[in-house]
């Protein structure tokens, strides 16, 4: 797989992924973007990407729906924190090198998050590339729905806002 390849397939499970849950609100956090490979960080990328939402209304359900969808996929996958709260699904292989959805991110959101397999190509290079294509105009995998930095404070203080106001109708 190539390294761009690599980089539409995380795109395109964490998208299909969040459409698996009856969560609205995913925005990504930036772009996909390249980073040195964990097993050969000298010769080779792999594409990383992430989406944000506000948690949902019963974390349990949707971390047992994301397993069931992935293990559906052909990827094999575990659960941490089954009993609790705030579990959080890992699976491995399928279309990705790994995924991870976790039900208790920061201000009260899910993430869901993959990263593809390691491809040829200096990482710099790659997101250089991305960064001049988008200059251009193009729209890349995963762009649309991505929230400028300095914007990001915001969606986090609405997810909190909202998880707040569920708390408020859950204590009256």
């Amino acid at each position: 797989m190539t390294a761009r390849e690599g980089r539409d397939k995380v795109v395109q499970l964490v998208q299909d992924s969040a459409q698996q849950l009856d969560v609205t609100g995913w925005w990504a956090r930036g772009t996909a973007y390249a980073a040195p490979c964990e097993g050969d960080p000298d010769n080779a990328s792999q594409y990383q990407y992430d989406y944000w939402a506000p948690e949902g209304g019963n974390p349990r359900a949707d971390a047992k729906k994301m397993a069931a969808y992935w293990e559906s996929l052909g990827m094999t996958v575990f659960m941490t924190g089954e009993d609790t709260d705030r579990p959080v699904v890992y699976g491995s292989g399928g279309p990705v090198l790994r995924a991870e959805f976790a039900t208790g991110a920061v201000e009260r959101s899910y993430q869901l998050g993959a990263i593809a397999p390691c491809s040829p190509g200096e990482d710099y290079l790659l997101n250089r590339e991305d960064s001049a294509a988008r200059k251009r105009g193009e729209v890349l995998p995963g762009d649309d729905v991505m929230v400028p930095e300095s914007e990001i404070g915001e969606k986090f203080d609405e997810h909190r806002r909202l998880a707040e106001e569920v708390d408020r109708k859950k204590n009256q």
